[in-house]
């Protein structure tokens, strides 16, 4: 059985990586037990023979001090309002980089870079390569346009 150190090590390692890969920092849980685990880590590798006890209930206390000390900070901010909806794209200019389809959505480059891009809603039209269009929306990493 390895050593209480490398234990809660490697479980703190896995904690923070799952959350911050697989949960893209959405729950946060496993962010304050990745934590603790790392702390119970540190005093067991400083405490030198240290106990699977004592080491597990250093990880508890920090885990549970990190979730009173950070839970609402992080859920502040997590709750902020995405700063999107004064986007500066909308109303501007972009060029038709890949000609629109049937389903019209197409390409289009805006500010040096280059965007998945649809008709706008009620729009119609062709939007050929080269083509200027103008943002009336943006959702996620999708300009919704008409043409210029």
């Amino acid at each position: 059985m390895p050593s209480p150190f490398w234990l809660l090590l490697i479980t703190g390692v896995t904690l923070l990586a799952i959350e911050l890969i697989v949960f893209q920092f959405s729950t946060f849980w496993l962010f304050f037990l990745g934590l603790g685990a790392l702390v119970g880590a540190a005093y067991a590798w400083l405490g030198g023979d240290v106990t699977y006890t004592a080491a597990i209930g250093v990880f508890l206390a920090a885990s549970v001090a990190f979730t009173a000390l950070l839970y609402a900070p992080i859920r502040r901010w997590q709750q902020k309002p995405a700063g999107m909806s004064g986007n500066d794209a909308i109303g501007q200019t972009v060029i038709v980089e890949q000609a629109f389809d049937k389903n019209g959505k197409g390409l289009v480059n805006w500010s040096g870079s280059d965007w998945q891009a649809e008709l706008a809603s009620g729009e119609i039209g062709e939007l050929a390569v080269g083509d200027e269009a103008t943002v009336v929306s943006v959702k996620g990493i999708r300009l919704f346009v008409k043409p210029a």
